[in-house]
């Protein structure tokens, strides 16, 4: 009952996102990333460029540090979700965004906005962002370990980070905004598919 009442909540809750990711698609998608990329001056565009390309190793590195410590301490709840985390990210950031980049084949922003469908070619691997769903699965389940843990307050800290590494493919020029948005979508979807399964880590 309970794995049915998060997964129709969160149906309810992401509908809306998903509508905002067409909407996008279909008429400001261009505007957006025509003013993203111009937005930051030159001399600070290693900023983007780095989150874009190192920010998900922390991430990494603290399910790795998760999972050890769990190990040792033979502490089979905080293991278990760490292989959920892995499981989320094999089947929803790897699996469920492979297939569609391949399936739609949308064009990344600098090489136009036609589609090649079925196409293999990176240049054609725009639509979902698999950064954006990687940044969201993670954020997710360290927003719900913290959550049920003495640090609460901070369990918005890996949203807040999830949705800056998000939005540097924009400001790169590796995705539209339509992407990024699909991309939260199935990682915060992804995340919470293995969440409601996991047991209650209140105290």
């Amino acid at each position: 009952m309970e794995t049915n009442t998060v997964n129709k909540r969160n149906i309810l809750i992401f509908i809306p996102i998903l509508l905002l990711g067409i909407i996008f698609l279909l008429f400001f998608d261009t505007r957006i990333w025509l003013a993203a990329k111009d937005l930051i001056p030159r001399a600070y565009y290693y900023i983007p460029k780095l989150i874009s390309k190192r920010g998900l190793n922390l991430f990494y590195a603290i399910f790795a540090a998760l999972f050890v410590y769990g190990y040792f301490k033979k502490n089979s709840r905080l293991t278990g979700l760490c292989f959920a985390y892995l499981k989320a990210q094999l089947i929803f950031s790897f699996g469920v965004v492979r297939f569609l980049k391949i399936v739609l084949g949308r064009a990344r922003p600098r090489y136009g906005s036609e589609l090649a469908f079925f196409s293999l070619d990176p240049r054609f691997n725009s639509f979902p962002s698999g950064h954006s769903a990687d940044a969201f699965v993670s954020g997710v389940f360290l927003y719900y370990l913290l959550k049920q843990s003495k640090y609460a307050s901070c369990r918005f800290l890996p949203l807040i980070y999830a949705f800056l590494i998000a939005i540097s493919r924009v400001f790169v020029s590796a995705h539209y905004p339509s992407d990024v948005a699909a991309g939260m979508l199935i990682g915060i979807l992804g995340a919470w598919f293995f969440i409601s399964r996991q047991p209650d880590y209140s105290n």
